[in-house]
């Protein structure tokens, strides 16, 4: 029985058909249907490449001006789509690249080699000059190599004295051996390096079929089948996050889990697209099951409109109808209205203060408890513990609320709390952390049948412990069951939990990824240097740390740039955008965030009156590619966006605001909103791809 050919494309070839001009680009789309039909098929001309770099590689008509720059080895049915250009550039591209499988760690690399032959030269002669002095001078030969180093760049290797040095050489490495030099050069153990770059079995340097199946592999190359969406491939090449995942990502992704599985990770380091592609694989799974088995939830309304909107983009249409995406609170309202639940979800805070101002009535006289002060009291002390009595409130721990309270003050204040309640049941309303509870009782009596096997949670720090134990509730333990991504260093909201103590037992389960594909790695360190000195936790009860995070990318250095007036901010703003503008960068990839909503109006009004085209993204506005203008957004709404430009405006410092948003609630409270301040200056640098502009009214906010 004939066995049908592999046929496989690099991104690569995505990068490059991405830079032909449109108008040619149809003649591809043709050829790689014809191609991906039948390789071999009559009108696909191999030719051979007589000064290629590697012997296996073919050169293939695709009309008068373009040719493609095909992998076809002798031996095995392989055949890789490797570049795509105008014919003397395609084969400068084959003259100057290699492709090989690397034998220790597996994978078919692509990486350059003929530009670099007298360097290589060169550093062989540095190795023998200085052979203790290198910055790998403490690894073997064989242990360079399995760090997914070829061979022939071993005296390159040898010859790097400092990161400059390997960064200047990372051009001329495959990926997975830069990334790993560069780990270990941050520190990171060399056994853990090498255990995530293992094979699982023995490596055929010859095997290519072999080679396009490990994960290493399809990092760079996707093997295009039947159920190949061609079409949708090419139709937006650099969004690689579709197709290609690190192997420590694609780990988390595939495969059976025995139960819960955590995911943490500093900002970049793809947690969001690993939930994503879960979500899909989730759902190939449970196709045969009705109803939407897959139920994909996040904090807040617009991140679930993000992701909806890019998981559209990743799962077929039957994929998708297996699939649920709601945010958190919308899902516990859906849920709640199947039991007949007479109440709604209260949300916004200007109807919450009205109920507050009721609620003052009942407060004993010659009291001086604010409205602020209660309220913060409620939040952080009666809601999470589910304070249902005074007695129950006599008893409540308050950790982290400044003062101390005795139980003739906590009497006084009950009364409050009480008539709140009463506010809310009076018109029909119940907070969610309340509504949560209510849900979990439902559950526990009715025992229906929800029709969710498993369901997948983002950004999972701005959870509450309530909403936890309802999801833990809702769905049935069993394998596969819970998959949880997120990082405590991105809490933007008040919540915390520790995942053991609402029933979700992930020890043995969890992940930490490491490495920000987003950011440069100066404007990580600045981020996290926003942190220093706050404790954070692991989402389980633990402290947290960054170490070993990284960013593979360099570029320019955070500036923070004094700025008093909103006048000075259009001037800064402009400035930057004519530079963009310069350098290539278009607008729709420039973010300007500020903190708060006034101040967003405040900016935008200013823009608009000096000619600049600008595209606010609010709750109900998302960032469409095709909708032009700078964007303008909270700094809270920026939060699962990436931008090549971000400049925060108008900011005033983490101290500055936790006083001025809690100062009437208490000290203990003040501390708390500086941390989840920091914590909102850390996400919405990280959203900076190139660089980050600071436009500072203080001295608070440094170069780190």
């Amino acid at each position: 029985m004939a066995i049908s050919p592999k046929i496989a494309m690099s991104d690569d070839f995505l990068k490059s058909f991405a830079k032909i001009p449109r108008q040619n680009q149809q003649a591809v789309l043709t050829f790689v249907a014809k191609f991906r039909q039948n390789p071999l098929a009559k009108g696909i001309n191999y030719e051979r490449i007589n000064d290629a770099a590697d012997a296996n590689m073919r050169s293939v008509r695709i009309n008068d001006n373009l040719r493609g720059i095909i992998l076809k080895p002798e031996t095995g049915d392989v055949y890789c789509l490797l570049w795509v250009d105008r014919h003397d550039d395609a084969y400068q591209w084959a003259r100057r690249h290699r492709v090989a499988i690397h034998p220790d760690v597996g994978s078919l690399q692509v990486y350059a080699v003929q530009e670099v032959q007298s360097q290589a030269e060169e550093s062989a002669a540095s190795v023998e000059a200085w052979p203790n002095e290198g910055l790998f001078a403490d690894l073997g030969d064989q242990e360079i190599c399995k760090l997914g180093v070829p061979e022939d760049r071993l005296a390159a290797v040898r010859a790097v004295a400092s990161e400059a040095d390997l960064e200047a050489l990372e051009s001329q490495l495959p990926d997975e051996a830069f990334e790993a030099l560069y780990l270990f050069a941050a520190g990171e153990p060399l056994d853990k390096i090498l255990a995530e770059r293992a094979p699982a079995e023995a490596v055929d340097p010859q095997d290519f079929g072999a080679a396009l199946a490990r994960d290493g592999t399809r990092r760079h190359f996707v093997v295009l089948t039947d159920d190949s969406d061609l079409e949708a491939l090419l139709a937006a090449p650099l969004e690689r996050w579709r197709v290609f995942l690190h192997p420590s990502q694609r780990k988390l992704v595939e495969g059976n889990k025995s139960g819960p599985v955590k995911v943490t990770g500093g900002a970049g380091t793809g947690k969001t697209v690993v939930a994503m592609h879960r979500a899909r694989w989730l759902a190939k799974q449970y196709m045969d099951l009705p109803g939407h088995p897959v139920v994909f939830t996040t904090f807040t309304r617009t991140l679930a409109e993000d992701i909806r909107h890019s998981l559209a983009l990743l799962c077929t249409p039957q994929e998708l109808t297996k699939i649920q995406v709601v945010n958190l609170d919308q899902w516990a309202s859906g849920l709640l209205r199947r039991f007949g639940y007479p109440y709604s979800l209260l949300y916004g805070g200007k109807q919450r203060r009205g109920f507050w101002q009721a609620a003052l009535s009942a407060l004993p006289a010659g009291s001086t408890a604010s409205a602020a002060f209660l309220k913060a009291e409620y939040e952080r002390v009666v809601l999470p513990q589910g304070c249902e009595t005074a007695e129950d409130y006599m008893h409540a721990r308050r950790i982290g609320r400044g003062g101390q309270l005795g139980r003739l003050q906590r009497k006084a204040l009950w009364p409050v709390f009480a008539e709140y309640r009463a506010q809310l049941h009076a018109a029909n309303l119940r907070e969610p952390e309340e509504a949560f509870r209510d849900a979990c009782q439902l559950i526990a009596q009715e025992k229906p049948q929800l029709g969710i096997r498993a369901m997948v949670v983002d950004e999972a720090q701005d959870i509450s412990a309530a909403a936890y134990a309802l999801i833990r509730a809702a769905v049935p333990v069993a394998e596969n069951d819970l998959f949880i991504a997120g990082d405590a260093h991105q809490r933007i909201y008040r919540h915390k939990v520790a995942l053991g103590r609402v029933g979700i037992e992930v020890r043995g389960r969890s992940r930490s990824l490491k490495v920000n594909y987003r950011t440069t790695d100066e404007i990580r360190r600045w981020a996290c240097a926003q942190l220093a000195g706050v404790e954070i936790d692991d989402l389980d009860g633990n402290i947290d740390t960054l170490r070993g995070y990284r960013s593979l990318t360099h570029g320019e250095l955070p500036e923070v740039l004094s700025s008093s007036t909103l006048q000075q901010d259009v001037e800064h703003i402009l400035s930057v955008l004519a530079e963009g503008e310069a350098g290539g960068v278009e607008a729709r990839r420039i973010c300007i965030a500020v903190r708060t909503n006034d101040d967003l109006d405040e900016l935008a009004r200013a823009l608009r009156q000096r000619g600049v085209a600008c595209l606010k993204l609010d709750h109900g506005t998302m960032d469409e590619p095709a909708d032009a203008g700078v964007r303008l957004a909270t700094m809270h709404r920026v939060k699962g966006l990436e931008f090549d430009i971000v400049i925060l405006a108008g900011y005033h410092g983490a101290e500055h605001y936790a006083e001025q948003f809690s100062h009437d609630e208490d000290i203990g409270v003040v501390g708390e909103t500086e941390t989840v301040e920091r914590c909102l200056l850390h996400v919405a640098a990280t959203r900076a791809k190139r660089q980050l502009i600071v436009l500072s009214r203080d001295a608070i906010v440094g170069d780190a």
